[in-house]
């Protein structure tokens, strides 16, 4: 039995993605990052990027913690012996483009959703223009692979396929460049790989056990006020490069 602590946010949804492909056990713990659960000493103890997801192994005498999706994948991995080439050059290739979004697409995707969703008004012009400039660029390089492969490493689907479909699945929900008329018709290799990944009967179970959560991070967004939303995006008093300049000034 594996346990993941997360919220309905794309990193979550690659391990339960994951965990679905292998066939394993799971179950699902929500984090309440908008009351800063995520702070907690018991949970930095097994997180110290205070970050979601986390991945418990239950299987062993003593509860095993993986902390940062990609290595959570690459556990998983190796635990099922799944999704992952034994060929080292294959291998290689495929550990290029799970860093690809572990580098690229879950980082600046996540910094276009923070100016569009949390920034104020007066200050998100020059952050959205920048962020949305750059997942397009990001969109781009993987419509060229995918209109050369029909799959990130290559013909077979894996764990890059795995960690980049919950980004690509986010994009296309609530991005503001694909609510734009034709955007999606600069990208068919890319939705063509986008729409079968949503069509593999694992990816259906995880879609529907992640929105199980769903309801809840709406409650925990309800019930959060404003000095909760700042310590969530870190800012206002929670700002760490404050706290920096204060203590340098001393």
């Amino acid at each position: 039995m594996f346990e993941v602590l997360g919220m309905s946010s794309p990193n979550v949804l690659k391990l339960v993605l994951m965990l679905e492909e292998c066939g394993f056990d799971y179950r699902l713990r929500h984090v309440d990052v908008f009351a800063g659960q995520q702070f907690d000493p018991a949970f930095l103890a097994i997180s110290p990027n205070n970050k979601v997801p986390v991945l418990i192994d239950q299987r062993g005498a003593e509860p095993f913690a993986v902390f940062e999706s990609a290595s959570a994948l690459l556990y998983l991995s190796e635990a099922s012996g799944l999704m992952m080439p034994a060929d080292a050059h294959l291998r290689s290739r495929a550990m290029s483009w799970l860093m690809l979004q572990t580098a690229s697409v879950g980082p600046m995707f996540g910094q276009y959703v923070h100016f569009f969703r949390y920034a104020p008004e007066d200050e998100r012009g020059y952050g959205l223009r920048r962020y949305e400039s750059e997942a397009v660029r990001i969109l781009g390089v993987l419509e060229r692979r995918l209109a050369e492969s029909p799959n990130l490493a290559g013909e077979e689907y894996g764990l890059a396929d795995v960690a980049t479909l919950p980004w690509i699945r986010t994009a296309d929900s609530i991005f503001p460049l694909f609510k734009r008329e034709g955007a999606w018709n600069e990208f068919p290799a890319l939705r063509r790989w986008f729409e079968a990944g949503l069509a593999r009967p694992a990816t259906g179970r995880a879609v529907a056990a992640l929105d199980a959560l769903l309801s809840d991070d709406v409650a925990a967004f309800g019930r959060a006020d404003s000095d909760a939303i700042d310590r969530f995006c870190g800012r206002g008093r929670h700002d760490h490069s404050a706290k920096l300049s204060a203590a340098t000034t001393a």
